[in-house]
């Protein structure tokens, strides 16, 4: 083995050891968290009750736990400022001291003596450790890139779940042994101890160039795309199972138990079974799109939210049985919502965007539990737990009706699409709009202006929405799915930068983001065989997995491969601005956009037609047979449907040829009208292309991209209803004025396609 892969070896197993220690700290960090809320949630109520308090008191003491709740405004504090050298490091060690005194102090009053005390310390905790919460929330985050968020939230709720079986079923066991103070104390340790795991991670710098921390960038947060809609989830689907906590609680302590009893059952048991349903589920939830994996927990949640009731009214005396299934269930939903939650958060704001979703999250349960200990009051507790199931049907509900239908929830990120929205700090946002419309113009792309201040763009399903700010623009990016997604938000990048290159890189996105990783729509392919179709293009046979996904969204396909030949590819990754970052220097690519000719699945193959002319780095490689160098491809892109199939043009050269082949082929032979082509003979050309009606006008193809303009202007061609161009980009451009101005073609009725540039090399980090 070489001494570089001996290298490269090396840093791949730190690299794995450094995401290891990464998601175990998220956990242990989620541990600590854990303890002080457990014992104000779950271990507080049992001991009040020992003590004689009715319902309604226990319930009006756990609003000592609302920080948990509305810690969200003053979250953008812990954003903003830093108390140390590292921003949320050091909120989690000053808050970890006052939350600490603040138990101390706890110790020292009695359960059954000063309820105001109580009150008063209990709130201090609970607020020190729940703003500490905002800084584990927002340095968990930036600690965890994007592909590892669903992993990340099952160390979260491992974590969780271990810390609620040391601040439940510890405490209690604890306190039932030896005393109220020492168990506090002992509850203090263990609070402190999971902290130390801070020492081994370091935290990432702040990037550079985000907005700035206000009131008014906060509250964008609630006009991102269909934000509405998720939150809508949040605030209805912990409801049903969480507020039958509270009865079943209480229940247990009427029936008589002890308290080492409770904590077993309560504290141990029930615990123990969430975080082993968090280790069992979480693999299974993370392979599911969003929406699908809501619509799955929202289910789960009815028949065990029944089986609660039933066992309630029946088998009062078996309820502890009925807390371990509510706690499996809630464990299931937690995965699906905190891993969502994640990928809602901008990376500016983490601390605020998490916490304002976790606290609608708690919102309804945090309120539930006065009410419910009033109905407990004055109509038991099988009234407590009939009242709650209406509940569990919302958010059925509300996914069917608000977010996606059940068949459509397999389908992107949030249902049926994926969304990433931009923010781009600039002095003339105004100006900057306008130059988006002139560029999407020269696209041949029609866009609209439902107001001064909105260009708005719709092709192939997708929608690019641009608004001016103040002194920012604002972008919304919304496709069917995520390989358009990345090619969009490549295609606006580029934009920016032609407008102003130091701009772009101020540039931020929420949704769909994985800084620093592999584009989703990229994948590696080998070159099996090549074959000449005639003089000047040649079939290469590409090799490789994933193929099948090469079938759905275009026919167009980005073959890359490093400029100097025979050096090992380093491929592209997502910048932090959410465009594909090409390598440079000796790693840069080379780069054309060519069609897909055909797929065969079962081989894991696909055809492509390369245009050769000596001198190009690509179609040189496609000459070369027996060479097996891989190359990268992004995509697909590409309409691969007429918009007209009567009177139509096509017009290519031998670049955009296995296009119009596509394209017919989607007819099923069943156009009209013209094609202009590149093209050794009639014969040849015929040969090539899906039998059709269409009248064949070969070109010779040293000719074809000076003289196609003038050829198509001077031919009587009659009537014309859709014109289609794929070539050389001048070409390409005096194509489009001619469907313009002869024709009368408006921008949905023509399309020309630029696959190379003349004089320009085929550069990766440059769009022909």
């Amino acid at each position: 083995m070489s001494d570089t892969s001996i290298s490269k070896t090396k840093s791949k197993a730190r690299e794995r050891e450094i995401r290891w220690r990464v998601l175990l700290a998220v956990g242990m960090l989620y541990a600590a968290q854990f303890v002080p809320m457990f014992f104000a949630l779950m271990a507080l109520p049992v001991i009040m009750r020992q003590e004689g308090y009715d319902a309604t008191t226990i319930g009006l003491v756990q609003l000592a736990a609302l920080p948990y709740v509305i810690k969200f405004l003053w979250a953008p504090l812990i954003d903003k400022y830093k108390l140390g050298r590292d921003r949320y490091k050091s909120w989690i060690v000053v808050l970890s001291i006052i939350h600490l005194l603040s138990i101390l102090a706890l110790s020292t009053v009695s359960p059954s003596g000063s309820l105001v005390l109580l009150f008063a310390f209990l709130f201090i905790a609970c607020l020190s450790v729940s703003t500490q919460d905002v800084a584990v929330d927002a340095l968990a985050i930036s600690l965890l890139r994007p592909s590892e968020r669903a992993m990340g939230a099952t160390f979260q709720n491992a974590g969780a779940y271990g810390g609620a079986v040391i601040g439940g079923f510890g405490f209690l066991f604890i306190y039932g042994e030896i005393g109220w103070t020492v168990a506090l104390l002992a509850q203090a340790v263990l609070f402190g101890l999971p902290l130390l795991v801070l020492l081994f991670v370091d935290e990432p710098v702040r990037l550079r160039g985000v907005p700035p921390i206000n009131l008014k960038n906060c509250l964008r947060f609630f006009t991102q795309a269909r934000i509405w809609r998720w939150l809508g989830v949040l605030a209805s689907m912990r409801m049903p199972l969480i507020a039958t906590m509270l009865p079943m609680r209480l229940m247990m302590v009427d029936q008589g138990m002890t308290t080492q009893e409770i904590a077993l059952w309560f504290g141990l048991f029930a615990m123990s079974a969430g975080g082993g349903a968090t280790i069992v589920f979480g693999p299974l939830l993370r392979n599911l799109p969003r929406v699908r994996a809501l619509y799955v927990v929202a289910f789960i949640n009815v028949p065990v939210l029944l089986a609660i009731t039933y066992v309630a009214g029946a088998f009062p005396s078996e309820i502890r049985y009925a807390i371990i299934a509510a706690w499996m269930a809630i464990a299931a939903t937690d995965i699906v919502i905190f891993r969502g939650a994640m990928d809602k958060v901008r990376p500016e704001i983490p601390g605020f965007d998490f916490s304002v979703q976790i606290a609608i999250y708690f919102l309804l349960p945090a309120f539930s539990d006065p009410v419910l200990g009033y109905v407990i009051d004055m109509h038991g507790y099988l009234t407590s737990f009939l009242v709650c199931i209406p509940f569990a049907f919302v958010p059925i509900a509300f996914l069917y009706f608000a977010v996606a239908k059940f068949k459509a929830s397999a389908q992107g990120l949030d249902g049926e699409r994926s969304v990433s929205t931009g923010t781009i700090p600039v002095a003339k946002p105004r100006e900057l709009l306008e130059f988006f419309d002139d560029e999407i113009q020269k696209m041949g792309l029609a866009g609209e202006r439902p107001k001064p201040d909105i260009l708005r763009v719709e092709e192939m399903g997708c929608i690019v929405e641009i608004k001016t700010l103040r002194e920012a623009v604002d972008i919304l990016v919304d496709t069917p799915n995520e390989n358009f997604l990345i090619l969009i938000r490549d295609e606006v990048v580029e934009i920016i930068e032609r407008y102003d290159a130091e701009a772009s890189s101020k540039l931020t996105w929420t949704g769909g983001i994985s800084v620093g990783e592999r584009p989703s729509n990229f994948r590696v392919m080998r070159a099996k065989s090549r074959k000449e179709v005639f003089p000047g293009l040649i079939r290469v046979t590409l090799e490789g997995i994933d193929v099948q996904a090469l079938t759905r969204d275009g026919i167009h396909i980005r073959l890359m491969m490093p400029e100097k030949r025979g050096r090992t590819p380093v491929w592209p990754t997502i910048a932090e601005n959410g465009s594909t970052a090409w390598p440079t220097g000796d790693d840069k690519l080379h780069a054309r956009w060519v069609t897909i000719r055909e797929i065969r699945m079962d081989e894991r193959e696909i055809d492509v037609d390369i245009a050769h002319h000596a001198g190009g780095l690509i179609s040189d490689w496609a000459a070369l047979d027996g060479d097996e160098q891989e190359v990268g491809v992004i995509g697909p892109s590409g309409d691969p449907y007429l918009e007209e199939t009567k009177d139509i043009v096509l017009a290519a050269d031998y670049t955009g040829l296995p296009a119009v082949a596509r394209l017919i082929e989607s007819t099923g032979g069943r156009v009209t009208g013209h094609v202009f082509a590149a093209a050794p003979s009639r014969d040849a050309l015929a040969a090539y292309l899906p039998p059709s009606k269409l009248t064949l006008v070969p070109i010779p193809p040293e000719d074809f991209t000076v003289g196609i303009a003038k050829i198509i202007d001077q031919a009587d061609l009659g009537k014309v209803s859709y014109g289609w161009f794929g070539g050389e980009f001048k070409a390409a451009q005096a194509v489009r004025s001619i469907f313009k101005t002869k024709f009368g073609l408006q921008k949905r009725k023509q399309m020309s396609v630029a696959f190379w540039r003349s004089g320009v090399p085929g550069h990766a980090s440059r769009a022909t």
